[in-house]
Order: structure tokens, then C-alpha cells, then sequence
């Protein structure tokens, strides 16, 4: 400790240990390896201890935290923003791991389209190079026979997949794009197509700039045009999540008394909420990497919806002090609605990544 009573930070007089204008520690700026290591160690087990205490409450008493920071008592527990940025961090982390088994099958389904592709053109190659002689020789004749032969087989081997599709699914795995492109290679020859057909079949409209993307980001990315508009979805869903939580908490809001409760404490309760459910869905993903056979069926989205339903209206039993019935009906208008404007922000977010990847 310094003898000076001068803080270092702010030059405000120091009455205890720490300045009670900008909270430093009223400490000799020279400080031994072993006094610098000291402090470290107590700041990272600081951390831990807040963290782990946090952790128990908002998973064991919900609504616990929320009463506790709106009551002003917060020092002994992580604050709540860092508390989400950190669990969510985790989740989406885990989330996006591994390359998803979808992303590998459509991957591979490109792969087969160009080599299929490259078969095609070589049968109409052999074809048209076998033209037939004036005085057509019995060498000739094997010849042509050969070529027609071997053109069949290409013909034969090479399946001509003309395949469209382009679609948006929720799973276990998170967040699935499938884009299918397997009639057309380049704009140029979709466009060319479109031409050659009458008006009253050609594609127009929202399906028509759809279908032109896909090929673009085909022509661009290869293999690859699926992974490329799934990794920008992925990168992209945290900061979705963030920009909802103001809007749950405005849901919140307009069920409870707008007299008697600020929206801040709506807002508090929302990013403790969303805490709980990055690390239930933290804890159900690593359930799944250990069971893989359970991971395909029902039974963890059900188990986890139920949960979320339980945890919501005991959270707001106790944050706003009312029955557990009433709760639970704010719960489930509240869930419907959330539910709804997520499905709409995602269907949203898939749109802007796919017409912008």
C-alpha cells in the first residue's frame, strides 16, 4: 500500500484501500513478479467466483437475479450483458463446430453434377467427330459402332440430375440452407433458356431473381455456394439474437403494469432469460455429441421447449411477484409471439444473406 493518500488514477483523496472516485486500488505503482502474479491470480479467481454464483442462480432461481440487480444489489454478480455475451459465445460456438452433414451432401452433389456434366460433353463430342466417309469401309463401320458404343455408356453413367431447389430448415444441427442448382451452370445459359420459351412459361418475379442468384452464386462459389451462404447466416444469428432481446423484453412490457415497473427491469429480465436458454441449448448440444442417436429425434427440442415454458413463468412468479397460473399464461402469449417474430427474423436474415452473399 501507498503511504500517500493521493489516488494515482484521478488525484482524489484516498480514505481506505481503493478511491472512492474512480475505485483504483491505492497501491505502489512498482510492483515485485511475485505482487503482480498475487493480483492476477485474485482477479481471475474474482471472476470465477462471480461467474459460478451467477451460473447457480440463474439456473436454479429464476427470476433471482433479475429482483437482486433491480434491488441494487449487483457487486457479487456478473453483469448481465457480460453474463449473455459469454454464454451465448459458448452456445453459437459449439453450435457451429462442426461442418454440418448437409453441407457435405450438397457438396458432393455439385461435385457429381460437374463430372456428370464433363461425361455428357465428352459422349457429344465422340458423336460429333464420327461423321460418316463417302465410301464407308468396314474399318468405318467398327469405328462408328465403337464410338456409339462407348458414347452410350457415358450417356448411361452420366445421370442428368436436373434438379432445382432452394429451401430453409431448423433442425438439430442448427440452421440448413439447401441450394440446388443442377439444370444450369451460368446466368448466361438460364437467361438463353428463359428466351427460348413462351412468355407463359418463362419464370418471373421473386422466383425468377431467386433462381438467378442461386446460379450466380453457383458460378462464383462452386461446391463451395452453399457452405459460403451458411457461414454468413451463422455469423450473423448472434448479433440477430442481441437485436431481439430488446424486443421480448418489450413483449414483457406491455403484459405488466407500466406504472409500477420500468422497461429497464423488462430489459434485465429478458437478457437473464436468454442466458438460461443459450446454456440450456449449450448443455442439449453436448447431450447430443455424446448420444448422437438421440440427437435426430424429438425428444430434446420437446424437453427443451418445456423446459424454457417452466423456467419463464417461475422467472416472472418471482421477478413480478404474481401467481404461477397468471405466469403461466403471460408465458405462453409471450412464447407465442417471441416464437413468431424469431421465425420471421430468420426467414428475414436468410433472405438478406442469400440475395447479398
Amino acid at each position: 500500500m501507498r503511504h500517500e493518500k493521493n489516488c494515482l488514477n484521478c488525484g482524489a483523496e484516498v480514505n481506505g484501500r481503493y478511491c472512492g472516485q474512480c475505485g483504483q486500488e491505492n497501491i505502489e505503482p512498482k510492483e515485485t513478479f511475485g505482487s503482480l502474479v498475487h493480483h492476477f491470480v485474485g482477479d481471475i479467481t474474482h471472476y470465477d467466483t462471480k461467474f459460478f454464483i451467477t451460473l447457480k442462480y440463474l439456473l436454479f432461481k429464476p427470476g433471482y437475479l433479475t429482483k437482486e440487480y433491480t434491488a441494487g444489489r449487483r457487486n457479487k454478480y456478473l453483469d448481465p450483458i457480460r453474463t449473455y455475451v459469454f454464454v451465448s459465445l459458448l452456445f453459437f460456438v459449439a453450435l457451429f463446430f462442426k461442418k454440418n452433414d448437409e453441407e457435405t451432401a450438397s457438396a458432393e452433389n455439385y461435385n457429381g453434377h460437374y463430372v456428370n456434366k464433363a461425361r455428357q460433353q465428352l459422349a457429344d463430342s465422340l458423336r460429333n467427330s464420327d461423321k460418316p466417309a463417302l465410301k464407308s469401309t468396314a474399318y468405318d463401320s467398327i469405328k462408328s459402332a465403337v464410338v456409339k458404343n462407348i458414347a452410350d455408356n457415358l450417356d448411361t453413367l452420366a445421370v442428368k440430375d436436373t434438379t432445382e431447389a432452394i429451401g430453409l430448415s431448423v433442425g438439430n444441427n442448427g440452421v440448413i440452407f439447401t441450394l440446388v442448382e443442377n439444370k444450369y451452370s451460368t446466368v448466361a445459359e438460364y437467361d438463353s433458356a428463359q428466351q427460348a420459351m413462351p412468355d407463359s412459361l418463362r419464370d418471373k418475379g421473386f422466383f425468377r431473381w431467386m433462381l438467378r442468384t442461386n446460379i450466380s452464386l453457383k458460378s462464383r462459389y462452386g461446391s463451395r455456394s452453399q457452405v459460403v451462404v451458411g457461414e454468413n447466416f451463422e455469423h450473423n444469428v448472434p448479433k440477430m439474437m442481441f437485436v431481439l432481446l430488446p424486443l421480448f423484453a418489450w413483449f414483457i412490457y406491455i403484459f405488466h403494469n407500466r406504472k409500477k415497473y420500468y422497461y429497464a427491469q423488462h430489459a434485465i429480465f429478458s437478457i437473464h432469460f436468454h442466458s438460461f436458454m443459450f446454456v440450456l441449448f449449450l448443455l442439449f448440444t453436448v447431450i447430443g455429441w455424446l448420444f448422437p442417436h438421440i440427437n435426430n429425434l424429438i425428444v430434446l427440442p420437446i424437453s427443451a421447449l418445456v423446459i424454457l415454458f417452466i423456467y419463464m413463468a417461475a422467472a416472472l412468479k418471482q421477478t413480478y411477484n404474481q401467481s404461477f397460473f397468471i405466469a403461466s399464461l403471460k408465458t405462453l402469449a409471450i412464447g407465442v409471439m417471441y416464437i413468431i417474430s424469431l421465425l420471421i427474423c430468420i426467414i428475414a436474415l436468410a433472405f438478406i444473406n442469400f440475395f447479398t452473399a
